[in-house]
């Protein structure tokens, strides 16, 4: 089996977390060891009706017969999440892609500050498991949100890191500060943050404007709403392989528009936060609108073509 393949798992138990929260855990239908990953990782889920959505591990890297996932219903949901929850059961048979890590706790880490909010929670835990095992100092912040309160509660108030979690609640009138929380941190603390963008952006804001490097923050993006409608101009792409061009509309994205016209570009959350999409672009420049890719990345001529566009007319694509 290559690495990149897909694998059938089965759903061993479907567990209700919290109000529109829902866990399943993963096995092999043999019983077999599942591919190893580290803490922090996601996986690639086929739902049903074929959509492919990620969701990260919540369980120790250290189990080797399962993943656990945890999926909230998000009232927008464009069909990922309401498909999870309504119509996978226990027993059922679903398919995977290999674990990856966009949020990996690095290896010089002495010092570490979890913050999380509702479902922001879920790749946290593996990484307060991991820190926990290897000894290393952290406090965990966690805003348990309006839409799923309590999420995820039972499971870390009976875990090793225990002692090191403190709750918020929104219902409560809770906040977390982030003023708070961040100020007067040893510089060898690395914050690891997960969540929705409105959340996150001002808390990373004022890291930065108070003396955190870029390179001590760590960050996974949850969004809680669609992108809103592109409207936009017209521009042309130029599929180098065939040299045929498609004239992409401003109420389209470019991954959507070409996949009617028979262009595959395999995507997942389809907002810019995955990098999924990720195409070289050979000629042009792109309006680049994501949340993802690096500076390096985009020098190097690369976009995310689910949310960013052209700048000027016409993009030739590595395709």
């Amino acid at each position: 089996m290559s690495d990149d393949a897909l694998r059938s798992v089965v759903v061993a138990k479907k567990n209700l977390e919290a109000s529109n929260m829902l866990s399943f855990e993963l096995v092999d239908p043999d019983g077999s060891e599942l591919p190893a990953f580290s803490a922090g990782s996601h996986i690639d889920v086929t739902v049903p009706g074929g959509l492919v959505r990620q969701y990260s591990l919540c369980n120790s890297e250290t189990d080797r017969h399962r993943y656990i996932i945890g999926v909230w219903k998000d009232p927008n949901s464009r069909g990922g999440s309401k498909a999870m929850h309504n119509d996978v059961n226990e027993g059922d048979v679903l398919q995977v892609g290999p674990p990856r890590n966009r949020f990996r706790v690095p290896r010089h880490t002495k010092r570490a500050l979890l913050l999380a909010r509702g479902i922001g929670v879920t790749p946290i835990l593996s990484v307060a498991d991991h820190l926990k095992a290897q000894d290393i100092p952290f406090a965990f912040h966690y805003l348990n949100a309006l839409g799923s309160p309590g999420a995820f509660r039972a499971t870390i108030e009976g875990s090793d890191f225990a002692e090191n979690a403190t709750f918020y609640l929104e219902s409560s009138g809770e906040s977390l500060d982030p003023k708070t929380v961040l100020a007067d941190q040893p510089e060898e603390t690395q914050l690891f943050i997960c969540g929705v963008d409105w959340w996150i952006d001002p808390i990373v804001a004022w890291a930065k404007n108070n003396g955190w490097s870029e390179e001590r923050i760590h960050i996974e993006r949850f969004t809680a709403k669609a992108s809103a409608p592109l409207l936009d101009k017209v521009f042309n792409v130029k599929i180098a392989s065939t040299g045929a061009v498609f004239k992409i509309p401003g109420d389209k994205s470019v991954t959507a528009f070409l996949e009617e016209k028979g262009v595959k570009v395999p995507t997942s959350c389809e907002q810019g936060l995955c990098g999924t999409c990720k195409v070289k672009i050979l000629e042009g420049e792109a309006d680049h609108r994501d949340k993802r890719l690096t500076d390096a990345q985009r020098a190097e001529g690369y976009f995310l073509a689910c949310v960013s566009r052209a700048k000027g007319d016409l993009l030739v694509l590595d395709l």
